[in-house]
């Protein structure tokens, strides 16, 4: 735990002296809570911890969106016992055709298909699914909500509701 914390100060410390990216790249950072709605899940976890990771293809797989891969953990604390979702998505985004054009201040729907591994009963990769809407507040600020739905794990499923908070480099 304490390399971990080293990790993350070095970290922000590199973070605070880079320069300014001037507009956005391929990579995204999110944070937030996510509220599992599965009643099992919730028997075991009550709320998560949640991070996501995207990355963005230079060309979309459907015409008129931008498709990303994501990789996210949902997890009840950084102890590393069980109570820990891995989804692993590929996702397309289409941004609202009645918002601003300008990069920054557009709204955007998002699906996903992909895999998540369930380590709550015990560790098992299941099919899954995700869904949300966002919306940036900047160049490089967004916040989404969103729902994850996937099979069976073992009486655990990894269906939750988040809010999440984002930066696109």
């Amino acid at each position: 735990m304490r390399t971990l914390l080293a990790l993350a100060v070095v970290g922000g410390a590199v973070l605070a002296t880079a320069q300014p990216v001037s507009t956005p790249v391929n990579l995204a950072l999110r944070i937030g809570a996510a509220y599992p709605i599965d009643n099992n899940t919730r028997d075991l976890v009550k709320n998560f911890i949640g991070a996501g990771f995207d990355y963005f293809f230079d060309r979309s797989l459907v015409a008129g969106g931008e498709t990303s891969v994501s990789v996210d953990w949902l997890g009840k604390s950084g102890s590393g016992a069980h109570g820990n979702i891995f989804p692993m998505m590929i996702n397309q985004r289409w941004y609202n055709p009645n918002s601003s054009e300008e990069a920054g201040t557009r709204g955007y729907f998002f699906l996903g298909a992909g895999a998540a591994i369930i380590d709550v009963n015990n560790s098992k990769t299941v099919l899954a699914a995700r869904a949300g809407f966002g919306r940036e507040f900047g160049e490089h600020i967004f916040g989404e909500i969103n729902i994850i739905l996937s099979d069976d794990a073992d009486g655990a499923r990894a269906n939750s509701a988040g809010v999440y908070l984002g930066y696109r480099f």
